[in-house]
């Protein structure tokens, strides 16, 4: 039996006490957690070439990037990336872009200065210009921002090209006309030329023509004709020749190098001889046995009146043993009664006139006719005529008159050259 008295304020029901315990017991557990310090979580944050781990318990990144001591600025173009944040969970990573500067070109030439992060997708982004279908860049839109980096964007341009026998006209997007031709699936060769040029920059709609250039080698086997030499002896009797050597013709490797556009031969140029054998020359062997009959001309055993020099040995056929170079040539005659040399000589027999390029002046010879009629004898390059403007003689030998020239007419003569 439960007895109260009026006026008592005991609790003497065993429900109320554990009622009084609960609420204690729940009371001291608030103070306790509200008493207890917060939990602290790794967080690593990469700012640039700068990595940090900073304990914190902060939840929103911002906060994380205070405590760590890093500062964003939009305004920069600085981007958070928090893609790998996880808010109280030890090891999550906060990324710091960086905004950089850049220039970004639009087609017509502006520019839009603009601070972004990140690729050349979000500068073009930034700088809010808008991107045709097919335009073109000097860089990928995936490339990653630098700073200072220079961003273009290419205009439209209408292009016709002449390649390879057909003409193609298309609209591209492209800075030079190298790059529209690449645009335009004209591949060119190494050797290949256009025009205009492939650095060319496009500033308006143009015409290409492309010509198709290729070198290559050609190996062709060269004659090498042979040369003859004439001896004069006086073992074989005049006008008699014999063959001691036959000649026989050399031959050589020429290689050229021949360029052709659009498969025409333009040009072609020696690029290398090679010898494969050389040429023998022929020696023939001309008599001078028989003795000279001086002709009608009045002159003796030689038509020339200079006296034939102590060192000049004449043999027993009228013609010079000792001479250092022999010419088959072609004579006329000339007469001048009183006439004065291009050389300033008094005009006389021994005076010849010559073509100074070929026998210059002051050279000393000794002249016989091919046929063994005829000796001139021992004369000097001194005079020149209008004969050397034709090709059928060499020299014009000096008459004492106009009958004897005419005796003469137009002669093969043999020129030993002293």
């Amino acid at each position: 039996m439960t007895i109260r008295k009026i006026g008592d304020t005991t609790v003497r029901s065993p429900y109320r006490r554990v009622g009084l315990f609960l609420l204690a017991v729940l009371f001291l557990i608030s103070v306790t957690a509200f008493a207890a310090p917060p939990t602290l979580y790794s967080v690593t944050v990469l700012d640039g070439d700068t990595v940090s781990v900073v304990n914190t318990s902060a939840i929103e990144p911002e906060a994380v990037l205070a405590d760590a001591g890093v500062h964003v600025n939009e305004a920069y173009g600085d981007v958070i990336n928090t893609s790998n944040f996880t808010p109280g969970k030890d090891g999550s990573a906060i990324l710091v872009l960086r905004g950089v500067r850049v220039n970004v070109y639009d087609s017509d030439g502006s520019l839009h200065t603009v601070y972004a992060s990140g690729l050349v997708s979000d500068a073009i982004r930034a700088s809010g210009v808008e991107l045709r279908d097919g335009c073109s860049l000097n860089h990928s839109l995936a490339d990653p921002l630098e700073e200072g980096m220079t961003i273009e964007i290419y205009g439209f341009y209408q292009v016709t090209v002449t390649v390879d026998g057909k003409t193609v006209t298309k609209t591209v997007s492209a800075p030079t006309v190298g790059n529209a031709l690449a645009a335009m699936g004209v591949n060119l060769g190494p050797e290949d030329v256009t025009d205009p040029t492939p650095d060319t920059v496009l500033t308006k709609d143009v015409e290409v023509r492309v010509y198709r250039v290729k070198t290559a080698e050609r190996t062709e086997e060269v004659t090498i004709p042979f040369e003859t030499e004439y001896n004069y002896s006086d073992r074989l009797e005049r006008n008699k020749m014999e063959t001691v050597v036959q000649g026989v013709d050399g031959k050589k490797a020429v290689v050229y190098s021949e360029r052709f556009v659009d498969g025409k031969l333009t040009d072609s140029t020696v690029k290398s001889e090679k010898m494969i054998s050389e040429p023998v020359n022929e020696v023939i062997n001309i008599g001078t046995k028989n003795e000279i009959h001086p002709s009608q001309i009045p002159s003796g055993n030689a038509i020339s009146e200079l006296a034939v020099p102590s060192y000049v040995t004449i043999g027993a056929g009228g013609i010079p043993t000792n001479y250092r170079q022999v010419i088959n040539a072609k004579a006329t005659a000339y007469c001048i009664p009183g006439g004065i040399t291009s050389t300033g000589k008094r005009a006389q027999t021994g005076y010849i006139a010559v073509d100074p390029k070929e026998i210059p002046y002051g050279t000393e010879m000794y002249i016989v006719s091919a046929d063994g009629r005829y000796v001139y004898g021992y004369c000097i390059a001194a005079d020149t005529g209008g004969f050397i403007h034709d090709v059928d003689w060499t020299v014009d030998l000096f008459m004492n008159s106009t009958e004897q020239c005419i005796n003469w007419g137009r002669r093969d003569v043999i020129i030993f050259i002293l």
